[in-house]
């Protein structure tokens, strides 16, 4: 087991109240398995991103809850920080932002590939080895080139390959192929799964059709857990209502709104949205069960 999740209570502490941003979230990932966290925006990912790496800002707080990583609780301090980017590597949503403008792609590799302990004398050659393998034909000519002079799909292969230059048990990309086509989205995850054929690879997005592509899916609504297991299962045939309105919501199937429809207060962090909601939802929603499935939801 690569990763082992409980979240605890994370709460932000506001101006004069806290806000609590993720509940109760589980979760396991295997060794070369891909977890999608689905959900709108707010709905607690890349707080759950930010807590697995120990980057939660200062505001925020995680209570309770464990975070196990091959097996152990994982480290503070500066041997958590020793860990990312070489066991734990982050890819962000976007890498011409991530990137430094006024440093050349080769001086990028070269910082990683110094950290992994490469000689001095072979880091251009493993940095053009690494670029080559994240997709480019002429690797010594983006070593020459500014993130600037670089596409956002083409930014978006340096970071892979700077991932790359690391022993990652674990992968987290957050929204990875944010403005990327889908015919690029779909080169971009193939090419996590051949890079990182062993790691756990823990996909953040808002996009259906990415999570499709990923193993298994965790559906979030206001931090709290609603639906989990296979990808296929859970967003093809969803039983969770918050899920099929999420689906429901895409441009292919007619940008369906689900406006408020009730007042009053709920455990459940779609009820006021809900078209199913029953009395009973009132309560904290039940666990329920099918094969692989399980989704969290008193009208179902």
């Amino acid at each position: 087991m690569i990763l082992e999740y409980r979240s605890g209570q994370i709460t932000a502490q506001l101006a004069q109240t806290q806000k609590q941003l993720v509940r109760d979230v589980e979760f396991s990932l295997d060794e070369g398995k891909s977890l999608a966290l689905i959900g709108e925006t707010g709905s607690g990912k890349t707080m759950i991103a930010l807590s697995v790496m120990q980057l939660l800002p200062r505001n925020v707080r995680r209570y309770g809850g464990s975070i196990r990583f091959c097996g152990k609780e994982l480290p503070k301090g500066r041997a958590m920080r020793a860990m990312l980017g070489t066991e734990i590597v982050y890819i962000p949503q976007n890498g011409s932002e991530f990137l430094n403008p006024s440093r050349k792609v080769k001086y990028h590799l070269f910082d990683s590939l110094k950290k992994l302990g490469v000689p001095r004398a072979a880091r251009e050659w493993e940095a053009e080895r690494y670029l080559s393998s994240a997709g480019f034909e002429a690797p010594e000519e983006i070593m020459e080139k500014y993130p600037f002079q670089l596409s956002g799909g083409m930014a978006q292969r340096v970071t892979i390959a700077l991932a790359a230059c690391s022993h990652a048990k674990l992968l987290i990309a957050d929204e990875p192929t944010n403005g990327l086509d889908p015919e690029a989205t779909d080169q971009f995850l193939t090419l996590l799964a051949e890079l990182f054929p062993d790691a756990g690879r823990l996909i953040i997005t808002h996009d259906i059709a990415v999570a499709k592509l990923c193993d298994q899916s965790l559906v979030l609504c206001g931090g709290t857990m609603m639906e989990f297991g296979p990808s296929k299962t859970v967003l093809e045939s969803p039983r969770n209502p918050y899920t099929r309105a999420l689906i429901s919501s895409l441009v292919a199937n007619g940008l369906k709104e689900t406006p408020a429809l009730r007042g009053g207060e709920s455990a459940c962090p779609f009820y006021r949205r809900c078209p199913e909601a029953t009395e009973l939802c009132r309560d904290a929603p039940s666990v329920q069960k099918r094969g692989d499935v399980k989704w969290w939801c008193s009208a179902t």
